[in-house]
Order: structure tokens, then C-alpha cells, then sequence
């Protein structure tokens, strides 16, 4: 059956977008797929059988250039584990200190209104990457592989005495499976956080019931008009802040290149070039390498 949208609507959430994750994974209704979903990433020995809180971390910029976060969800399963979950569109050198930053500070938010250091649990902060992690051997990371697991353990002997925070990536970016090669209920999650915005109807294979209560709860057309107005806002605010982020880097760019030229305008001056050839080779105005010239 084909869904009835413009062309240039998207019919599905994008699940790496913090709109489209929100839209899904925040919800209550949906709470078998966050269930499903960490289970999926989550080491072999957790097990996350239900969610008994969602909470929504404090919106704030991560650090001064930054984007601020719109969405990371944070739950409580029955067994104490704090998870933290986001999606991530650009990968950079600041990520895994994200992380540990993040989840560091879930970890000490047990104890604020006091308690014991055994009432302490386990924290683990998962990143959905639309890029890929540079890892330091990558020829161990390919599309079964895209999920990383780190936490405290002891150098030599792997030992861990106590668990306590765990960073998880799961690199989606990674993720190239072909729709032939997807043929676990694994396979089709990852192969939809990365093409959902592809398709304009469901397709007819992701014959699973997890994967087929998945392409419902991303559906658009499905949502109530509450929740519609909510995610059309969501997107609203991620756009913005991505623009403002892109108008930063451009006037960032700019400054930088407008630097450089003054400083070799500054150089040339001082080695006798001729102020007008220094402007047609700078870039920079007449006026401006006079300026720099009378400033000698």
C-alpha cells in the first residue's frame, strides 16, 4: 500500500536525527522497542527487562561550541542500570570525553541526596553515530561489528571489580548492509536507522514483528496531532540549531581567511612590496593594507 505524502516529505522519521529518535524512542508507547533497542546494543550479560523511568537530561550546550542537546533520553530499567541514549549526526575528537562526561555525571547523581556508595548502579551511556568512530585498528570494524563496548577494567588481567560506567557506540555509519544481506531482526533495526528517510511505503521484508511494530512507530501519517505538533517543533528547534552551528562555521572560515591575509599583507609591507600588488594578492582592499602600513 502506498502512503499518500508530497514528494518531498519524508513518510518515516530519521532515527538519527534527535526529532525523529525523540519521536520514537522517548515514548512510552513504544516502550518494547527501547526495550528491543538496548538489548540490541547492550553487552551479552544485561538484560534489560522493563523501563521504570524516562527522564529527559538537562538541555544545555555540551560544551561552548557545541550544539545543545535536544534530545538524550535517560531510563531506569527494574535491575538500577541508568542508560543514557542519543544520536549523534558528526563524529569528532571531543565524542568519547562526551560520553564519559555524561555518564559521570549520572553515575555521582545517585548519591546527591545521599546514600552509600553500594546503593550505586551501573551507568551506561550509548551513542548512535550517523559517522563512523575512528577507531585505532579499523580493520576490525565493518558491518557485523558496529558496536563498541568500553568500561574500567583492570590493564593486565581484564579484571572489573565493580561495574560502574560503560560507554557503548553503536556506528550506524558503519551499517552498509544491502536489504538482501539484512536478514536478522538486528539487520533490519540498523538498516532502519540508517534508510528510513528513503522510503515512501513499507517495505514488504521487514516481515518480523519487532521490525514491523518499528516501521509503525516511525510512520509520520501515524502519529496523534499532539505528537505531530511536538516532532514538527523538535524539528523545527534541531534545524535551527543546525543552521546557527553552520552560520558559525562559515563566519569562523571567514575570520580565519581574513586573518591569514592581513598578516601576510602585514609581512609583505615590512619586505617593501608595493601596497597595491599586496591587495590584488591578498584579497584585501587598498585601504586596508594602508592601514597596516601607516600602523608600522
Amino acid at each position: 500500500m502506498t502512503l499518500q505524502s508530497r514528494t518531498d516529505d519524508p513518510v518515516f522519521v530519521n532515527l538519527l536525527s534527535d526529532a525523529g529518535f525523540k519521536a520514537v524512542y522517548a515514548d512510552p508507547a513504544n516502550k518494547p522497542l527501547l526495550i528491543y533497542l538496548l538489548n540490541t546494543v547492550l553487552p551479552d550479560d544485561i538484560k534489560v527487562s522493563d523501563i521504570l523511568e524516562y527522564r529527559d537530561r538537562e538541555q544545555r550546550p555540551d560544551t561552548i561550541s557545541s550544539k545543545k542537546t535536544v534530545l538524550d533520553l535517560v531510563c531506569k530499567d527494574t535491575a538500577g542500570n541508568i542508560l543514557g541514549v542519543e544520536v549523534q549526526k558528526k563524529v569528532d575528537s571531543r565524542l568519547f570525553s562526551r560520553c564519559v562526561f555524561y555518564a559521570a555525571g549520572q553515575y555521582h547523581s545517585q548519591l546527591l541526596s545521599g546514600g552509600d556508595y553500594a546503593a550505586l548502579h551501573p551507568v551506561f551511556e550509548i551513542a548512535f553515530l550517523a559517522q563512523n568512530y575512528q577507531h585505532e585498528h579499523p580493520e576490525q570494524w565493518d558491518a557485523n561489528h558496529i558496536v563498541s563496548h568500553y568500561s574500567f577494567i583492570e590493564k593486565r588481567t581484564g579484571e572489573c571489580p565493580n561495574p560502574t560506567i560503560f560507554i557503548i557506540l553503536a556506528e550506524i555509519g558503519r551499517f552498509n548492509k544491502s536489504k538482501e544481506e539484512c536478514l536478522t531482526t538486528r539487520d533490519r533495526l540498523f538498516y532502519w536507522f540508517r534508510h528510513a528517510t528513503e522510503f515512501k511505503e513499507k517495505p514488504e521484508w521487514f516481515d518480523d514483528p519487532e521490525t514491523q511494530a518499528l516501521l509503525n512507530a516511525t510512520e509520520i501519517a501515524a502519529f496523534t496531532p499532539e505528537k505531530k505538533e511536538i516532532y514538527d517543533q523538535d524539528m523545527k528547534n534541531e534545524q535551527d540549531i543546525e543552521y546557527e552551528k553552520s552560520i558559525c562555521y562559515r563566519e569562523g572560515i571567514a575570520e580565519g581567511k581574513r586573518e591569514h591575509a592581513l598578516l601576510t599583507a602585514d609581512n609583505l609591507l615590512k619586505k617593501g612590496i608595493d601596497p597595491q600588488t599586496i591587495a590584488e594578492c591578498t584579497g584585501l582592499s587598498l585601504e586596508e593594507v594602508l592601514s597596516l602600513d601607516k600602523g608600522q
